[in-house]
């Protein structure tokens, strides 16, 4: 299995998800990631200037691991094409620190990274641990979001998802014992507050800071956003393709000329 993030090759989420299946019979665990913290990078690729991807040592790893110098979807895609010796059976990215809920998933590099493999046919999926408190200094525990997405990587490996499907994974930062269940849910829309902060250097320029608190209201209980809210892991499939087919109709009812 490959293993990408946004948040760089030694987090501590993705050196999670090493320990949660360096155990497992039978599983050949590969890393490669951003050599530093890439959130919020959509699907950006690099174009026009080279990519390095070192192999390096992390303490407490016994896997390859790649540090590359690009975006999320750059490590998935070198590792695809270039730096393994053969396609990985399943692609999991993450896990990430901070939810990546609703309308997030336009922006993010761990859902990004597990696209760059569904692009490839590879089953993939994405997996983010809702950090309630970023504010809170005690380093987040991934335990059970590791071990959560590694059972379901192997059920992806052995399952027939259709092409160009990813699975959304978000999961409550709550003791495991506290999780009230799984709901596979729709995409919700998540909007933020007050997104830039305007203040000004000491020289006197304008700048800006984007700092949003997301408001999360309005969202129907089938979806990922009311799931974490009500304390469940929420798995979202994800399509590649967006085109609005119910507007197919319509559009060639317009009669357009060149």
């Amino acid at each position: 299995m490959l293993l990408c993030n946004d948040d760089g090759i030694r987090a501590d989420g993705i050196l999670a998800l090493y320990r949660a299946l360096a155990h497992r019979p039978g599983v050949e665990v590969v890393l490669a990631a951003p050599s530093r913290e890439r959130s919020a990078m959509g699907h950006a690729i690099t174009l026009g200037q080279p990519l390095f991807a070192d192999l390096i040592q992390i303490p407490g790893c016994d896997a390859p691991c790649y540090s590359v110098s690009g975006t999320p979807a750059d490590a998935a895609k070198l590792a695809i094409q270039a730096l393994l010796p053969e396609r990985p059976q399943v692609v999991i990215s993450g896990v990430n620190y901070g939810a990546n809920l609703g309308t997030d998933v336009i922006y993010s590099g761990t859902v990004s990274a597990a696209v760059e493999a569904a692009i490839y046919g590879i089953p993939a999926l994405a997996v983010s641990l809702c950090v309630r408190d970023f504010h809170d200094e005690r380093p987040p525990d991934y335990t059970y979001a590791a071990e959560f997405a590694a059972g379901l990587a192997l059920r992806l490996a052995g399952a027939e998802l259709p092409a160009g499907t990813i699975l959304n994974v978000n999961v409550p930062e709550l003791p495991a014992g506290e999780i009230k269940g799984v709901a596979v849910t729709k995409q919700g829309v998540r909007r933020y507050a007050r997104e830039f902060v305007h203040r000004h250097d000491p020289r006197g320029r304008s700048y800006y800071w984007m700092a949003g608190t997301p408001h999360d209201g309005g969202n129907a209980p089938d979806t990922d956003v009311s799931a974490v809210q009500a304390g469940m892991v929420a798995v979202t499939p994800l399509h590649l393709d967006m085109t609005a087919h119910d507007q197919l109709t319509t559009l060639r009812d317009w009669a357009l000329t060149p």
